[in-house]
């Protein structure tokens, strides 16, 4: 969902929900006085859900890492809206003391139905998505865009050698020889790569089909030797062992 859809749509959430417990509750104060308490846990945990994990993890099918990071973002999420609940009753305790049990019994289901329209608005777009690849009679295109040299450039994965951090730049070697330079994180990069893209150390990520050879300390990429950290070690050698290019 582009922002200004995103804009629009948590508009009329917000209005929508105002309008509902303001009716159930009788008092269009209260109900305004909890959304606003409510919505901007809602709606970053919606941008999290639909903005990186959903397009980042589960449509590339990386399922292990899109339920791990659900989980963190949920119970994240979770405790800061039980954290603002706690603060909004104990405010609403000062003024309306003998109505606070009415009050909490309504209320209570405000944050529920907001993550129900998180979750909804979740895999709609996931059905939405799919229906345009099917569309499309293929998957989304295996390019990287980048900014590089004030213009925007468009680098097939299959050119890619591999990835070289330079703190807050990145270098893309290509294929021949060429290295596109662009600012931008290399965690950030490697989210945006499909599961061929392997993370062998902070400073690098490597195209698992360029890698020729391979051992508990370095790949070898064309004719590169890449050092491979502890951190990464075990994964990358877990992903790299089904290309089997030969260990050294």
């Amino acid at each position: 969902m582009n922002r200004i859809f995103q804009i629009f749509f948590w508009f009329f959430i917000s209005l929508g929900l105002l309008v509902l417990f303001g009716s159930i509750s009788g008092n269009y104060t209260y109900a305004f006085y909890f959304l606003a308490f409510f919505i901007p846990v809602v709606i970053m945990t919606s941008w999290v859900f639909t903005g990186i994990l959903i397009p980042n993890y589960l449509l590339k099918k990386r399922y292990r890492k899109f339920l791990l990071y659900s989980l963190y973002t949920l119970i994240i999420s979770l405790d800061l809206e039980m954290l603002l609940v706690f603060l909004a009753f104990i405010v609403i305790s000062y003024y309306d003391f003998a109505n606070l049990a009415a009050i909490i019994d309504i209320y209570k289901w405000m944050p529920i139905v907001m993550y129900l329209v998180v979750f909804l608005a979740g895999f709609t777009n996931v059905a939405i998505q799919l229906i345009r690849n099917q569309e499309q009679g293929s998957v989304p295109s295996p390019a990287l865009t980048v900014r590089s040299e004030r213009k925007s450039r468009r680098i097939l994965l299959t050119q890619i050698m591999y990835i070289e951090s330079m703190s807050d730049y990145i270098r893309i070697i290509l294929e021949d020889g060429e290295k596109v330079i662009t600012r931008e994180r290399i965690s950030a990069i490697h989210r945006q790569l499909p599961d061929d893209f392997i993370r062998i150390h902070r400073s690098f990520v490597v195209n698992k089909s360029k890698v020729t050879a391979y051992n508990r300390e370095q790949f070898v990429v064309g004719e590169i030797e890449i050092p491979v950290s502890r951190t990464y070690r075990s994964e990358a050698l877990n992903l790299v062992s089904g290309n089997d290019p030969g260990a050294i």
